[in-house]
């Protein structure tokens, strides 16, 4: 008896083990409306939580990292299995270890903006020496996706601040002529009053396909999550997310 007793302790215990899901951590940076720690909600987190809604072998945790910190994060000492909302060309060609990204999520498009002033048109992105504000971490290619900060401050004038929000203060206060926002975050995170201050570059400049990328060296295997996006674009949620933070999806990610 006391044999079978213990038999069927420790055959709870395997099962209680094998039950435990796969702690997965996903990567996530200033960039809003995707992610921001300064937001209650977005659409990482509201992700995070339709893939752990329809599956138990995997758990997604959140984990938050610097724009400059993502690669290391994904490698086999980092922290974390996969970032959500990246484009491969966001410097992840030069990853020390191999990737694997999904099929498009979004298509997103970046602008030059400015203040609205009187006689200031479109013509006022080509000029010359302006004061541009960037974000620690992010790709310019107009500075050759250079990544020290110590470079694009001293060679091409480039103040660097840690958001989004801290550069459009510094523009709307006068101590910048020029920064880059995208699309979505003009669309989503900005007041009525305050994009009407502000003059937009008609060209975009850049356009990018937001994708998963998802480290090979982890616990994650990128089919389960391939898998689960189509079944959330299936069931609609993800269209359901982006309408929430007034994202439009277009028809060749659609």
């Amino acid at each position: 008896m006391k044999h079978l007793i213990t038999t069927i302790i420790a055959l709870g215990f395997a099962l209680q083990a094998v039950a435990e899901p796969i702690n997965v951590r996903v990567a996530a940076y200033e960039f809003p409306p995707y992610y921001s720690d300064t937001m209650d909600s977005h659409v990482v987190g509201e992700m995070l939580n339709e893939l752990n809604r329809i599956q138990d072998k995997y758990l997604f945790t959140l984990e938050r990292v610097a724009p400059n910190g993502r690669y290391f994060a994904l490698s086999e000492k980092g922290c974390c299995d996969l970032i959500l909302f990246e484009d491969p060309g966001w410097g992840w060609q030069n990853a020390e270890y191999r990737v694997e990204v999904t099929e498009p999520l979004l298509i997103g498009r970046e602008r030059f903006v400015t203040m609205k002033q009187i006689n200031r048109g479109q013509q006022f992105f080509e000029t010359k020496g302006l004061r541009f504000g960037g974000i620690v971490g992010y790709h310019y290619p107009f500075a050759a996706n250079e990544k020290d900060n110590r470079v694009l401050e001293e060679q091409y004038g480039i103040y660097l601040t840690h958001s989004h929000h801290a550069n459009l203060r510094m523009l709307m206060n006068g101590r910048l002529d020029l920064i880059m926002l995208t699309d979505n975050f003009i669309q989503t995170m900005l007041t009525e009053t305050e994009r009407e201050q502000l003059l937009l570059s008609d060209k975009p400049f850049g356009v990018y396909k937001l994708r998963t990328v998802i480290s090979t060296v982890k616990a994650l295997n990128p089919e389960d999550f391939k898998l689960f996006l189509k079944q959330l674009k299936r069931q609609g949620k993800l269209e359901e997310i982006y309408q929430r933070f007034k994202i439009k999806a277009e028809p060749s990610v659609s």
